[in-house]
Protein backbone atom coordinates (compact mmCIF):
# COMPACT_ATOMS: atom_id res chain seq x y z
CA UNK A 1 0.00 0.00 0.00
CA UNK A 2 2.90 2.14 0.33
CA UNK A 3 4.56 2.28 -2.64
CA UNK A 4 1.37 3.36 -4.84
CA UNK A 5 0.75 7.04 -3.14
CA UNK A 6 4.50 7.02 -3.31
CA UNK A 7 4.48 6.65 -6.87
CA UNK A 8 1.03 8.53 -7.01
CA UNK A 9 -1.25 6.20 -8.79
CA UNK A 10 -4.51 5.90 -7.95
CA UNK A 11 -5.48 2.62 -6.73
CA UNK A 12 -8.93 2.82 -4.45
CA UNK A 13 -9.62 -0.56 -5.40
CA UNK A 14 -6.38 -2.24 -3.79
CA UNK A 15 -6.30 0.38 -0.76
CA UNK A 16 -10.55 -0.94 -0.46
CA UNK A 17 -8.98 -4.79 -0.31
CA UNK A 18 -6.18 -3.68 2.26
CA UNK A 19 -8.14 -2.43 4.50
CA UNK A 20 -10.54 -5.19 4.58
CA UNK A 21 -7.65 -7.59 4.92
CA UNK A 22 -5.92 -5.47 7.50
CA UNK A 23 -9.34 -5.29 9.17
CA UNK A 24 -9.10 -8.92 10.17
CA UNK A 25 -5.10 -8.71 10.92
CA UNK A 26 -5.07 -5.43 13.03
CA UNK A 27 -3.80 -7.61 16.13
CA UNK A 28 -0.59 -8.53 14.62
CA UNK A 29 0.26 -5.54 13.52
CA UNK A 30 3.61 -3.49 15.13
CA UNK A 31 3.49 0.10 15.70
CA UNK A 32 5.62 0.93 12.43
CA UNK A 33 3.15 -1.33 10.48
CA UNK A 34 -0.05 0.34 12.03
CA UNK A 35 2.18 4.16 10.87
CA UNK A 36 2.93 2.83 7.13
CA UNK A 37 -0.67 1.75 6.69
CA UNK A 38 -1.98 4.75 8.16
CA UNK A 39 0.19 6.44 6.30
CA UNK A 40 -0.40 5.18 3.08
CA UNK A 41 -3.81 5.56 3.55
CA UNK A 42 -3.48 9.21 4.39
CA UNK A 43 -1.22 9.85 1.27
CA UNK A 44 -3.58 8.51 -1.29
CA UNK A 45 -6.27 10.10 0.43
CA UNK A 46 -8.39 7.12 1.06
CA UNK A 47 -10.93 7.09 4.17
CA UNK A 48 -11.48 3.80 5.62
CA UNK A 49 -13.02 4.64 8.87
CA UNK A 50 -13.71 1.18 10.07
CA UNK A 51 -9.84 0.39 9.74
CA UNK A 52 -8.44 3.76 11.22
CA UNK A 53 -10.75 3.21 14.29
CA UNK A 54 -9.18 -0.38 14.69
CA UNK A 55 -5.67 0.91 13.75
CA UNK A 56 -5.82 3.99 16.53
CA UNK A 57 -6.98 1.51 18.63
CA UNK A 58 -4.02 -1.27 17.41
CA UNK A 59 -1.22 1.50 17.85
CA UNK A 60 -2.67 3.05 21.62
CA UNK A 61 -2.08 -0.61 22.78
CA UNK A 62 1.51 -0.22 21.64
CA UNK A 63 2.38 3.06 22.95
CA UNK A 64 5.73 1.68 24.66
CA UNK A 65 6.92 0.75 21.40
CA UNK A 66 6.36 4.18 19.36
CA UNK A 67 9.30 5.77 17.42
CA UNK A 68 9.07 9.37 16.75
CA UNK A 69 8.40 8.49 13.39
CA UNK A 70 5.11 6.17 13.57
CA UNK A 71 3.88 9.03 15.76
CA UNK A 72 4.66 11.63 13.37
CA UNK A 73 3.09 9.63 10.51
CA UNK A 74 0.07 8.44 12.17
CA UNK A 75 -0.97 11.65 13.28
CA UNK A 76 -0.19 13.01 10.09
CA UNK A 77 -2.14 10.48 8.39
CA UNK A 78 -5.31 10.77 10.56
CA UNK A 79 -5.56 14.37 10.22
CA UNK A 80 -5.01 14.30 6.52
CA UNK A 81 -8.40 12.17 5.91
CA UNK A 82 -9.85 14.09 8.77
CA UNK A 83 -10.40 10.86 11.03
CA UNK A 84 -10.91 12.27 14.57
CA UNK A 85 -9.34 10.20 17.38
CA UNK A 86 -8.57 12.59 20.51
CA UNK A 87 -7.79 9.98 22.84
CA UNK A 88 -5.06 8.73 19.73
CA UNK A 89 -3.97 12.80 18.94
CA UNK A 90 -3.09 12.61 23.23
CA UNK A 91 -1.71 10.15 23.89
CA UNK A 92 1.16 11.07 20.67
CA UNK A 93 1.07 14.63 21.91
CA UNK A 94 1.91 12.94 25.54
CA UNK A 95 4.60 11.21 24.60
CA UNK A 96 6.23 14.34 21.77
CA UNK A 97 6.33 16.38 25.21
CA UNK A 98 8.75 14.31 26.37
CA UNK A 99 10.93 13.81 23.26
CA UNK A 100 10.74 16.84 21.52
CA UNK A 101 15.05 17.49 21.41
CA UNK A 102 14.96 13.13 19.64
CA UNK A 103 12.14 14.31 16.08
CA UNK A 104 13.83 15.39 13.44
CA UNK A 105 12.77 18.94 11.67
CA UNK A 106 10.31 17.35 9.14
CA UNK A 107 8.53 14.82 11.68
CA UNK A 108 7.93 17.85 13.95
CA UNK A 109 6.21 19.99 11.21
CA UNK A 110 4.47 16.88 10.37
CA UNK A 111 3.28 16.46 13.73
CA UNK A 112 2.41 19.92 14.49
CA UNK A 113 0.52 20.51 11.42
CA UNK A 114 -1.87 17.57 12.48
CA UNK A 115 -2.37 18.86 16.06
CA UNK A 116 -2.87 21.80 14.33
CA UNK A 117 -5.60 20.45 12.05
CA UNK A 118 -7.27 18.32 14.50
CA UNK A 119 -7.55 21.07 17.21
CA UNK A 120 -4.62 19.08 19.76
CA UNK A 121 -3.20 21.31 22.15
CA UNK A 122 0.62 20.02 21.79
Amino acid sequence: AWAYPTARHDAPALFDSVATVAARQVGQLNAHNVAQLVWAFGEARHSAPALLDALAGRFLSLSGRWTRKDCSDVAWGYATLGHAVPELHAAIAGFASTRMDRFEAGDLVALLWAFGKVGQEA
